[in-house]
């Protein structure tokens, strides 16, 4: 698992140092057991394959991994911005969908907590993380035509940072600033 992993992020950084490839694949291999063991229900039989586990779309620790990275990575390079949390007049319906989702997050770790079933934060994290690439896709965040909508977007990607890393933090696994 690791040494795929290594491969994986070595050719992805070429030219990053080796201590940094070894952490970042450590964090992968690591971060893509422990997501396979969890995102299944507990009375399910769970089948680990790890070619499938690795990849980096689709319901993988990696595909939320990079979900993370992708917020830090629009975060590093807004620098200055202004957080705004009142709303644009008229919302996006990717904006909507990303707000709505975010509000879930508490009521799903506690039925998670409650009922002994950590899949609710994998299964959750997977959706977060696939509503975050459409919102991407569809709303420009730094290339916003106005400030206030564009400081509203950040805004968004910085609530959804936080709450990918939450998610993962209770799952065992390391959210990566940079993959």
């Amino acid at each position: 698992l690791f040494k795929k992993a290594y491969e994986e992020t070595k050719k992805r950084n070429p030219n990053e140092s080796d201590e940094f490839i070894k952490r970042v694949a450590e964090a992968i291999a690591v971060g893509t057991f422990r997501y396979e063991m969890l995102k299944v229900s507990p009375e399910k039989i769970i089948v680990f394959d790890m070619d499938e586990a690795l990849r980096m779309e689709g319901n993988t620790a990696s595909y939320l991994q990079y979900a993370h990275t992708r917020c830090a990575g629009i975060l590093r390079k807004a620098s200055k911005w202004k957080k705004t949390f009142s709303p644009p007049t008229n919302l996006h319906e990717q904006e909507k969908k990303l707000v709505k989702k975010l509000l879930k997050f508490p009521e799903v770790v506690k039925k998670a907590a409650t009922e002994l079933k950590p899949h609710y934060i994998c299964n959750y994290a997977y959706e977060l993380s696939t509503i975050l690439n459409e919102f991407y896709h569809t709303c420009p965040v730094l290339g916003a035509k106005e400030e206030k909508i564009k400081n509203f977007r950040l805004t968004l990607v910085e609530a959804t940072k936080t709450t990918l890393k939450n998610a993962l933090h209770l799952l065992g696994i390391e959210p990566l600033e940079r993959m």
